[in-house]
């Protein structure tokens, strides 16, 4: 008597694939719970900021490096972009 094993192979080609059918807000879910399950270094690695000399804690308040602190409370207004563009050009002007 023969066993038939069906084995299915999913490379990351398959997943980029079925990731780019997914519409933005389906992607946009996805990617922010597999985000919140990362360890705070790989946040950082994710977000391209584990050279930049910055510290990412969730909650309200987050410590960007010794020298820089930044405390969000009701920021319905708040420019992530911005801030991350006055923080490049503030290392540019150190160095």
């Amino acid at each position: 008597m023969t066993n038939n094993i069906d084995i299915k192979f999913v490379s990351t080609e398959d997943i980029k694939r079925m990731l780019d059918e997914l519409s933005k807000e389906e992607l946009e879910d996805l990617i922010k719970e597999k985000f919140k399950g990362l360890d705070p270094e790989a946040k950082k690695r994710v977000l391209g900021l584990s050279e930049s000399g910055l510290t990412v804690i969730t909650g309200s308040f987050v410590s960007l490096n010794s020298e820089v602190a930044i405390n969000f409370q009701n920021t319905s207004g708040f420019d992530p972009e911005a801030l991350m563009k006055a923080l490049v050009d503030f290392r540019k002007k150190e160095n």
